[in-house]
């Protein structure tokens, strides 16, 4: 069983929030969905990235 009081809170919590994932994968979202002309799906991603950036956790 995984225990995850292993780490300190500090560096877990860090770890679990760190947005550079999600934000690049939006990004790549955002950049494929163009090149395959989804337009619908880019401006999706684009949303997605500006919502995420203004929500305070970037």
């Amino acid at each position: 069983m995984l225990q995850l009081t292993a780490l300190p809170a500090g560096r877990l919590r860090r770890a679990l929030t760190e947005p550079l994932l999600p934000v690049a994968a939006l990004a790549l979202l955002a950049v494929a969905a163009a090149a395959l002309d989804a337009t619908v799906l880019c401006w999706a991603a684009v949303g997605a990235l500006a919502g995420f950036a203004l929500s305070g956790s970037v």
